[in-house]
């Protein structure tokens, strides 16, 4: 429900228009609308970062962009006093937010600690209603969703953000940048599925859209943010595109190939990375499932929780699920498995020593060997190796049974 509103702000910028939401729980928040434009943007703000705010709202406008500013904060239709708006209820925002018109986008915007607030909001949305084409994605700047302020050396990120699943774009100061945590925050959201873009900001501090600047540089920044933001726009655009077509592609599922010789397979001797020689031959008797790939590679990362299940599938006496990571060293590899963990062996080959004999133009690059040390079938790409239909096929031929 929304009801007219007086613009309650001090801001030296002002609203084209404010009204009134009221949501569940006798609560009701405000929206103030700069501009009017395909693309809207639902911006979970703050009251104590408001001046700043509309300042860069009404910046945003004059970029073609439709803001809807709102806090994170409501009021109590019974009391009037203020509180912090719930999941549920930002998700009920959200979908008020939605424009009239279908052909127009609606994205969700935050920085800093509301980030909490707007991917928790975001998936419990998409929890009660499952997707829409208007919905163009996510945009955080510097967001805060560690579940703890001490430092970790495995930052814990707040649940939501493995649940999500939505075209995501993520704005990073370069200052005091914690690589391994931005890092981890990408892995975190890519494992429901979400495609996440990070930018580094040169020479800007967390805050930088919401206070004074503290240089020439950050000043600059703060400038050209509405000519990043539409950029950030189209990316995201263009993923939810991509998206929209493989779901609408009616392409049969994807199947291994029969490896041409069915010769044995070629010898792989190398080191584990808890410093174990691995020898492919020792396991002679059991199904092995022979992966190469390489941290650098996007679907070789997306492949690694299937492939996790895939081998709590099957008992270790029968089959076996092995990695060969090509090209990098050990310490690089380690610091990101602590993000994306492999639950088995994973053999390091610094020197791509393997790429010659295993004929590797690709990776991810997968080899399924069978019992008697014979190349069965390959696969060249990504694939969900924990599938039932993939499942099914290692049981059919390779004669061996899932748990």
């Amino acid at each position: 429900m929304v009801s007219p509103l007086l613009t309650p702000v001090f801001a030296t910028e002002q609203a084209d228009e404010s009204v009134k939401i009221a949501l569940s729980g006798q609560v009701e928040t405000s929206i103030h609308r700069f501009g009017e434009a395909p693309r809207r943007i639902l911006w979970i703000s703050s009251t104590e970062t408001q001046v700043a705010d509309f300042n860069l709202a009404k910046q945003l406008a004059a970029a073609d962009l439709e803001i809807w500013l709102t806090p994170l904060q409501g009021n109590s239709k019974t009391s009037h006093v203020s509180k912090e708006l719930s999941a549920t209820q930002l998700a009920e925002l959200i979908q008020e937010s939605f424009p009239s018109k279908t052909e127009n986008k609606l994205y969700i915007f935050s920085t800093g600690k509301q980030a909490k607030a707007a991917v928790e909001s975001l998936q419990t949305w998409q929890e009660a209603r499952g997707s829409s084409s208007q919905l163009g994605g996510l945009i955080l700047a510097y967001p805060e969703l560690t579940l703890s302020k001490a430092k970790q050396k495995e930052p814990q990120f707040i649940e939501a953000a493995s649940q999500l699943k939505s075209p995501i774009y993520i704005f990073q100061p370069s200052e005091k940048l914690n690589l391994a945590a931005t890092e981890g925050l990408v892995a975190a959201f890519e494992k429901a599925g979400s495609v996440v873009y990070s930018e580094v900001v040169k020479d800007t501090a967390a805050g930088y859209l919401q206070r004074k600047a503290s240089s020439e540089e950050e000043t600059l920044q703060l400038s050209v943010f509405p000519a990043q933001l539409t950029q950030a726009l189209d990316k995201l655009d263009e993923a939810a595109s991509q998206a929209a077509t493989t779901k609408t592609e009616e392409a049969p599922s994807p199947t291994l190939l029969e490896h041409p010789t069915k010769e044995l397979a070629p010898e792989l001797r190398l080191t584990d990375l808890n410093g174990k020689a691995q020898d492919l031959k020792d396991y002679r008797g059991k199904v092995v499932l022979l992966n190469f790939w390489a941290t650098w590679c996007p679907p070789c990362i997306k492949e690694i929780p299937s492939l996790n299940n895939l081998q709590k599938k099957f008992s270790h006496d029968d089959f076996v699920v092995l990695s060969v990571d090509v090209g990098e060293e050990p310490k690089d590899i380690q610091t990101f498995l602590k993000h994306i963990p492999a639950d088995y062996p994973v053999l390091v080959d610094s020197t791509s020593s393997s790429t010659e004999a295993w004929h590797l133009k690709a990776f991810p690059s997968t080899y399924v060997i069978d019992r008697k040390g014979q190349l069965r079938y390959m696969y060249f790409g990504g694939l969900e190796w924990d599938e039932p239909e993939i499942i099914k096929f290692l049981e059919k031929n390779l004669e061996i049974v899932a748990k």
